[in-house]
């Protein structure tokens, strides 16, 4: 037998309306609705640990290597052999075969560089995605927060994406709530603001980026 769950916003009608919280805990899987911050905080750690292992562990297998510090080196002599000969090529036009040689090693060390670049960073996205439908399977259908405005219907089906009022018969219930259920967030949009955010920054503070350039 498949199993719904039911988005409500548990503590809510308990304090707002005592039938209307008899009448959530009467539905199904009632116990799985009341999300609270440390889930919320749960989510972004386990974004930001998982970030800073595979950033750990991409440094470790390959931007420590001996292969990645020998393209970067190669990238900086090409890169200070381009803006000798931009120098060169101004002062005389006989420079400009030279010119063009040091454009296409500048090139071409660029590429080596980015290439080292493209594997680690497409198995973080690939360890992201499962990650996403790990923990997108465990809080499928519950309301994972609750926003301080009513979005428009565009913003709506970003921030409440997962989410199934319709499965609520009776929409007596939502009567008399303090806050609109349309106010609810799901998990999808709580782990794009993890993201945007912890994982980003997480990157940012311990990642490996190209040199300027690759």
């Amino acid at each position: 037998r498949k199993h719904h769950h039911i988005p409500y916003f548990l503590f809510i009608t308990q304090r707002s309306n005592p039938h209307h919280a008899a009448l959530c805990h009467s539905l199904p899987f009632a116990s799985d609705l009341a999300m609270t911050a440390s889930e919320i905080l749960n989510i972004a750690v386990t974004v930001g640990l998982s970030q800073l292992a595979c950033e750990l562990l991409a440094k470790y297998f390959v931007y420590n290597g001996d292969d990645y510090k020998r393209k970067v080196a190669a990238l900086e002599r090409a890169r200070w052999k381009l803006e000798k000969a931009e120098i060169d090529a101004a002062k005389s036009n006989k420079h400009e075969k030279r010119l063009q040689r040091a454009k296409d090693d500048y090139g071409d060390a660029c590429a080596q560089v980015s290439r080292k670049h493209t594997v680690p960073g497409f198995m973080i996205s690939i360890f992201f995605v499962m990650l996403l439908r790990i923990l997108g399977t465990e809080h499928k259908g519950n309301v994972m927060a609750i926003l301080p405005f009513s979005p428009i219907k565009f913003v709506s089906r970003i921030t409440a994406r997962g989410l199934d009022w319709s499965v609520v018969e009776d929409e007596s219930v939502f009567e008399g709530l303090s806050v609109s259920h349309k106010q609810g967030a799901s998990f999808l949009f709580i782990y794009m603001l993890a993201a945007l955010s912890v994982k980003f920054f997480v990157s940012k503070a311990v990642g490996t980026h190209p040199p300027t350039g690759a």
